[in-house]
């Protein structure tokens, strides 16, 4: 049933355990067991020494599940702190519950989504509730010193995830990535801000999706099990937690981080009444958290969203990012980059990205990926997504090393003693060059993705003739996006849970520096002095480290490369993207939700099938609904707005000659202009007969019925005398050819007024058309150099505010260098004062040193004196 499955391991680990209130001997090996939860009174204590026993099970034991009969069955992820191992997933079903594990989180999501599509075939087609849990737990204040603690996170009663254990501490110094978990406004709770110094920091976050309905979310604090103590004690304080943290769910829900500091409420043994306080009244966690709640629509309903963000991801991208702030710029990139790896479209989407980053900057090629800006973000999810396997082939053992336990590599000569100073260089160097070797053996793990990417901008930055700046591209993306912040916070790439320790710490920043340094080809200078001693290094690797770039840009290489094989959730990552936009575009002013036309309509399409409390876009009236758009017949000439009209007129022959015809207000279209005055018109040119038509119709044929009279044109026609009678004409007593020939002459004067009209009339319709066709062209060049001016007053703005930012860097710069300047000229003052005074002082010796020469002369010529004058006497 499940053919189709890959595992690379040779075979998979079954992890079956039990919540049990026993030790490890009293479970016996291979045992299958259950994991549900149990009364509260045992859970603290069962999953210490539950078993964890490890089967080898045969790769076929997976494809002979059979999901499609329990509907009951939950396949999610397993966190690696429970179990130890990374990337494993759970099975859970009526009768029993395995884990397995894989060897990337890219092999584990596979898994898990066929897995799922093997128990609900038709998933993607039904609509789903997704909850998520995203928290950082930073530190905790006012515990009981000398001891280690961690924490658990328990969802309705089940352990999903544990912390590391710490011991209480002085204040520990955190990089800012790892500070990002606790960065922020702190909440108003209990104890407030940490005064003093924090005593105990974790800083580890937990992703936890594919939750299932959730209730109540809760942090135990442990104190960690003293290694010297006996395995089978009875200490409370080791068994049960020293107390609990419960996170409110309606504080939580949203898009948005809410930090706080909780109170830890003492855990109550079961069974009495008291209270045993073991870590005082003040004791609190601060805790950085959000819950998400995700309605999924069945994937026909994206449709058009889908198509639209496919074709106009970079119309889309340049409109919003001038609105958003950087945590916005790091969600929809993230959020964009997954639906459109799931479409196909990643690559042309970041190589799109990349090059318009360099087209932005122009020639300030040190500014490239340097910005907070879609591009960036978007390129540092991508390489995570696709790089993960990577960069633990890459560094995962070197960092296990190091947090293991490494030499101390501190190089600062203010930081350590003399002494150890050469030693620690020396630590430093090997500890480099490992790294350095690392990276520079290409693993055939390096990401396929990625060398498509890169070996295209350095395509399109070799036809702009800036062969440089694609290089520079390259480095920066892969090196100061990707590999050295994985160096510097190993715990933000999945390559451990645990924050360094302050030795581990520094270690892993002075590396960073090196390899940044050696990926840009740039020597430490005066303001880092104490690394001078490493330049020597850097210059011997430096023609490794281009290689290096040179390899993973080159299309024809003849290294293997991985190719991602993960699975991206499309409906999700589709109802995630929607669900942010939405947030996004809904508080902005209408004249900017109106230029990012049609996307809040299509938007708005799908909020209308997630129910009426869901938040919708206010779009304007005129773009409210689509109008139709009017296409002009072909044959337009040969239809006349009148023709209904003419065929109300009146055609009465026997109306009186003395009055004129009466006719009815003719309705007209629209777009028809009124008829002309008559004063305007041509006058009608009328034909008239040039036989003179008898009278005598009454006289001769009295018996007859009377003839029609015949209407004359004019009254002139009316008063004119008979014509005398002609002798050598024959007289024909019967009128009836002249009355039809009369009949004739008045519909044809009738006809040819109106083909007069509807020539005049067809005449306007086609200048009215072709002032509307002018009017509709100058409106849409109107539009278009709207566009443009506003395309360039955005690029403007964008070049103001590129050039504002240098010149806050070039101030900040002067500033430092004034402030450096400041301090010189504070020294060589003093040195002056230092100097004048000892001048001063040297005067003042020189004459003491005078005046004891005179007396010296003084007392040589008294005694000489004396002595002439003995020697005379004698």
């Amino acid at each position: 049933m499940l053919s189709d499955f890959r595992l690379n391991h040779a075979a998979i680990i079954s992890l079956s355990f039990e919540f049990i209130s026993a030790f490890d001997e009293g479970t016996e090996p291979g045992q299958q067991l259950s994991f549900q939860p149990e009364p509260p009174e045992h859970q603290w204590k069962s999953y210490r020494y539950g078993s964890k026993e490890s089967l080898s099970i045969p790769v076929s034991a997976a494809k002979s599940l059979d999901l499609s009969e329990d509907q009951t069955t939950v396949i999610r992820p397993v966190h690696s702190s429970i179990l130890g191992e990374k990337y494993c997933f759970q099975v859970i079903n009526s009768e029993n519950n395995h884990c397995f594990g894989c060897s990337s989180a890219a092999e584990r999501d596979r898994w898990i989504e066929d897995l799922r599509r093997a128990a609900h075939p038709n998933k993607d087609n039904c609509e789903r509730t997704e909850y998520s849990l995203s928290l950082w737990v930073n530190e905790a204040k006012d515990l009981p010193p000398k001891k280690r603690y961690y924490c658990e996170v328990h969802i309705d009663g089940t352990l999903f995830a544990r912390t590391s254990n710490r011991a209480v501490g002085k204040s520990v110094q955190r990089s800012s990535q790892a500070a990002d978990g606790g960065s922020g406004a702190a909440g108003t709770g209990h104890g407030g801000g940490s005064s003093g110094g924090c005593q105990l920091f974790w800083g580890e976050f937990f992703e936890l999706d594919n939750l299932p309905p959730v209730n109540q979310i809760t942090l135990h604090l442990f104190k960690d099990e003293d290694p010297k103590k006996k395995r089978h004690s009875k200490d409370d304080s080791i068994l049960n937690p020293l107390g609990s943290v419960a996170l409110n769910l309606a504080e939580i829900k949203g898009r948005a981080y809410q930090e706080k500091w909780y109170p830890i409420v003492p855990y109550k043994p079961p069974g009495t009444s008291i209270i045993k306080d073991q870590i005082g009244q003040q004791a609190s966690i601060r805790v950085k958290s959000k819950f998400k709640i995700l309605k999924i629509l069945p994937i026909e309903r994206y449709k058009e969203f889908a198509e639209y963000i496919t074709v106009n991801y970079v119309d889309m991208c340049s409109s919003l990012e001038p609105l958003l702030n950087v945590r916005e710029k790091e969600e929809l990139a993230g959020a964009l980059v997954h639906v459109l790896q799931s479409i196909g479209k990643a690559k042309e989407f970041l190589t799109d990205l990349g090059s318009a980053e360099v087209q932005r900057l122009g020639e300030n090629e040190a500014l490239i990926f340097r910005e907070n800006t879609l591009a960036t973000k978007a390129i540092d999810e991508y390489m995570k997504l696709v790089g993960q396997k990577y960069l633990i082939d890459t560094l995962g053992d070197f960092i296990a090393r190091l947090y293991s336990g490494g030499e101390s590599c501190e190089v600062d000569p203010q930081k350590c003693s003399a002494s150890d100073l050469p030693i620690n260089q020396r630590h430093l160097k090997e500890t480099c060059a490992d790294v350095v070797k690392r990276i520079t053996d290409m693993h055939d793990s390096f990401p396929a993705e990625l060398n498509e990417i890169f070996s295209r901008w350095l395509s399109d930055c070799e036809d702009r003739g800036q062969t440089d700046i694609g290089h520079r591209l390259i480095s920066a993306s892969l090196f100061l996006r990707f590999l050295c912040p994985a160096i510097l916070s190993p715990s933000l790439f999945g390559l451990t849970q645990a924050y360094p320790e302050p030795n581990t710490l520094r270690t892993l920043t002075l590396t960073a520096k090196v390899i940044q340094n050696l990926a840009n080809s740039t020597l430490f200078g005066e303001k880092e002095e104490y690394m001078f001693f490493m330049n020597e290094f850097l210059e011997q690797h430096w023609e490794p480290m281009r290689g290096f770039l040179q390899k993973v840009a080159d299309p024809d290489s003849e290294i293997a490369m991985a190719r991602f094989d993960g699975y991206v959730d499309l409906p999700l990552r589709l109802a995630v993207l929607h669900n942010l936009l939405v947030d996004i575009i809904s508080v902005m002013k209408q004249d900017r939700i109106d230029n990012l036309h049609p996307l809040p309509l299509i938007l708005n399409q799908i909020t209308e099938f997630l129910g009426q409390e869901a938040q919708r876009i206010p779009v304007s009236s005129i773009h409210g609904k689509p109008k139709p758009t009017y296409l002009l017949p072909k044959d337009l000439p040969k239809y006349s707005p009148l023709q209904n009209s003419m065929q109300q007129l009146p055609m009465d022959s026997n109306s009186n000659q003395g009055k004129e015809r009466q006719r009815k207000q003719v309705q007209r279209a629209f777009s028809v202009p009124n008829r002309p005055s008559r004063h305007q018109r041509q006058p009608i040119k009328r034909q008239t007969s040039k036989e003179e038509l008898p009278t005598q119709c009454q006289d001769d044929n009295q018996d007859q019925d009377p003839c029609l009279e015949i209407s004359s044109p004019s009254n002139a026609i009316k008063s004119k005398a008979p014509a005398a009678k002609v002798l050598w004409i024959k007289q024909n007593n019967s009128n009836e050819p002249y009355q039809k020939i009369g009949q004739a002459i008045e519909e044809t004067s009738i006809l040819d007024r109106h083909a007069q009209e509807l020539a005049e009339l067809r005449l306007g319709v086609e200048q009215v058309t072709e002032r509307e066709l002018e009017m509709a062209k100058r409106l849409e060049d109107f539009i278009v150099l709207t566009q443009d001016q506003n395309t360039q007053l955005q690029a403007e703005v964008q070049e103001l505010r590129n050039l504002l930012a240098t010149r806050e860097e070039q101030l900040a710069s002067a500033t430092f260098r004034l402030g450096v300047i400041e301090e010189e000229r504070e020294e060589d003052e003093r040195k002056l004062n230092v100097a004048v005074a000892a001048v001063e002082r040297m005067n003042v010796l020189e004459e003491q040193f005078a005046g004891l020469l005179k007396d010296v002369h003084q007392f040589y010529a008294v005694n000489a004196d004396g002595i002439k004058n003995t020697y005379i006497n004698t």
